[in-house]
């Protein structure tokens, strides 16, 4: 066994091939032997971009989804599941197997490829967005994943500051604001070009506009820049929050509902923070844990992320219970 685990270490094609026919075989098994314990759940899934080129932070997160496979995808779980949009949620208007889909951040992708594909499938959506990039701010969670990437001696830097908080497998998480504008004081520089290119085009406050009045596409809150939200205040969240929410409440199509940037239970946010933000206006919160929702009255709502990968039916159910299956 260790033989091979070495092996598939050396040889990373040989180890995707092996992900992919386990994913194959699990999913077929799964889809056939538990989709119907859907039935009475909410199943939402969690998108971040769709692009034919992708930019170097979509690509090494793993976050973009091709066109020709997200309009697999929807078309996949517009068939077995049925959609829902943020009215019904709120409305407490669930039906079996209902599915929500979700975006967060606001890259450009999502108006260019995302939201065309979504109106062939006749699909609503609620787009997550941080304004702060979509105004022209730089974008936190690109700086910080710059720095951690690409900026030689970063890392050392943030172990040296981030203590407990720094975690060698996502040191991003450790990335306060405190210890990355003290590190952009120090090198006297704010990395802003840098930074656009390596996460490419935001959506602007234009493409918005564009979007604001379709009938099935809707903005809800993901605070105002890319934090996470375990470093900030309770006063500092709720002021992002509300200076997030004052921005979006300009357009017809704001939801109030809410997904915590990063989405992670205990590493990104609280169980307090949660309470926090559903006793200042929101009116369901959204992680990015990926389990199916069996309980669909939850002010608290998991979400399942769709990447690449998932290009298959046996693959798609696999990522849905993928998380219930290790557990």
């Amino acid at each position: 066994m260790k033989g091979l685990k070495r092996f598939l270490f050396r040889h990373p094609r040989a180890r995707n091939v092996l992900k992919s026919a386990k994913a194959t075989v699990a999913g077929t098994f799964l889809g056939m032997a538990r989709s119907g314990s859907l039935e009475s759940a909410l199943t939402v899934f969690v998108y971040h971009d769709v692009s034919p080129s992708p930019s170097e932070f979509s690509r090494r997160y793993h976050l973009n989804v091709p066109p020709e496979v997200f309009d697999f995808q929807i078309g996949f779980i517009k068939a077995h599941f049925t959609l829902i949009g943020p009215d019904d949620l709120l409305a407490a208007r669930i039906p079996p197997k209902a599915a929500l889909i979700t975006f967060d951040d606001g890259l450009k992708g999502i108006f260019t490829h995302a939201v065309p594909l979504l109106e062939k499938h006749d699909v609503p959506v609620v787009i997550f967005l941080n304004m702060a990039p979509v105004k022209g701010d730089v974008f936190w969670s690109g700086l910080i994943t710059y720095l951690c990437e690409k900026q030689e001696g970063f890392i050392e830097y943030l172990r040296e500051k981030g203590g407990e908080g720094y975690t060698g497998r996502a040191p991003f998480l450790a990335c306060s604001r405190e210890i990355v504008f003290s590190y952009l004081k120090r090198t006297g520089h704010s990395f802003e070009r840098e930074v656009s290119a390596f996460t490419g085009d935001f959506a602007t406050e234009e493409d918005l506009r564009a979007v604001s009045g379709k009938r099935n596409v809707f903005f809800g809150n993901h605070l105002y820049n890319h934090d996470n939200a375990l470093f900030l205040s309770d006063g500092e969240l709720i002021g992002s929050f509300q200076e997030n929410e004052a921005a979006l409440k300009r357009y017809p199509n704001h939801t109030p509902l809410f997904s915590f940037p990063f989405g992670q239970p205990g590493s990104c946010f609280s169980p307090h923070q949660a309470d926090l933000l559903l006793k200042n206006g929101a009116r369901k919160v959204f992680s990015s844990y990926p389990l199916p929702n069996r309980k669909v009255s939850s002010s608290c709502l998991h979400r399942i992320g769709l990447t690449a990968f998932n290009d298959s039916p046996s693959k798609v159910w696999y990522q849905i219970f993928y998380e219930e299956m290790r557990s």
